[in-house]
């Protein structure tokens, strides 16, 4: 419909651009006409990071957990990370794991591995597991420091797929390291392993079977 955008629609646009100050305003301003949870979850970002204006932890903590309350899991995640640092709010581990737990429901492949580093070694392993699946190169990292003792194979095959996937410095840089203890067979089965877990997080994250 002409003309029929409005300001939270405005203010998510000029977020995805980086045009922070507009952003902010914009939010602000849609956020007192209407409640949204993508609106507040992005607002918290940027009052968080200082961007478009001052950095501002309490108002940024304020706007998480009312995007939580709707359900968010983005806004799930940042405030659960805020509890449990207790940076704008008092520190609470308890409702942390709790805000991570419902958006790991939601998908949230952060809120994965903020449970895993709070997790015993096996639940662990399948939330990084998990979001390692979906794509997320911080849990492939994660996964690839869990399995290195065990199983350096299938360590250094997750660093490949995160270098793949997204050519991550850090993991490429992990995995030379890795490689440079490991036989030539090795390495070859790595890098078979590794190309196929790319392939089955591409076919899933693309929605094809």
């Amino acid at each position: 419909m002409f003309g029929g955008r409005s300001k939270l629609e405005k203010g998510l646009d000029a977020f995805e651009k980086s045009e922070w100050k507009r952003s902010r305003k914009l939010l602000e301003e849609a956020l007192q006409e209407e409640p949204r949870p993508a609106g507040f979850y992005h607002l918290g970002v940027l009052y968080w990071r200082g961007l478009g204006g001052a950095v501002d932890k309490a108002a940024a903590v304020d706007c998480f957990e009312r995007g939580a309350e709707f359900g968010h899991p983005g806004a799930q995640t940042a405030y659960g990370i805020a509890l449990r640092s207790g940076v704008g709010v008092v520190k609470n581990d308890d409702a942390a794991e709790a805000q991570f737990r419902s958006a790991a429901g939601g998908g949230d492949r952060e809120a994965m591995v903020q449970l895993a580093t709070m997790s015993p070694p096996d639940e662990a392993r399948r939330w990084l597991m998990r979001a390692s699946e979906l794509g997320y190169g911080p849990a492939m990292l994660h996964l690839s420091d869990m399995l290195m003792r065990r199983d350096p194979v299938e360590a250094l095959a997750w660093l490949y797929a995160s270098v793949t996937l997204s050519a991550d410095e850090a993991a490429r840089k992990r995995a030379g390291a890795l490689a440079a203890e490991m036989t030539a067979k090795e390495i070859e089965q790595a890098q078979k392993f590794g190309r196929e877990y790319a392939r089955e997080i591409r076919d899933k994250t693309q929605g094809r079977k």
